[in-house]
């Protein structure tokens, strides 16, 4: 994975709805790690596609692909943000214990952020 581009743009990120949800998120980070804020990555690594027939009158089907490609994320950067992160976050387990939670968040890649 790499970083194709960034570049800061004037508009405003509301409520992110990535917390405690599963799947891949980006998140702002301070120069410690500490995580700031997180945004969902919808889309970026989709590992199906819709296969439509020739025929009309069959199905349209959905196949497993290799996940490929660009995505682009608009996320948060307040001043104290140093570097992004892409997290993949795997779905809730029956433990409802903190460090299991802390457990299933999986950096994919990290990026410092140009300033």
């Amino acid at each position: 994975m790499r970083l194709v581009l960034q570049q800061p743009v004037d508009t405003v990120v509301r409520g992110s709805g990535a917390e405690g949800r599963a799947g891949y998120v980006v998140e702002t980070r301070d120069d410690q790690g500490r995580s700031l804020e997180r945004v969902p990555a919808r889309g970026a690594f989709r590992e199906s596609a819709e296969v439509f027939p020739e025929d009309h009158a069959e199905p349209v089907v959905r196949v497993d692909v290799e996940a490929r490609g660009a995505f682009t994320v608009i996320v948060p950067a307040p001043a104290e943000a140093a570097e992004v992160a892409v997290v993949r976050v795997a779905p809730p387990g029956r433990e409802a214990a903190p460090p299991a939670v802390a457990a299933r968040d999986v950096d994919l890649a990290t990026f410092r952020l140009e300033r």
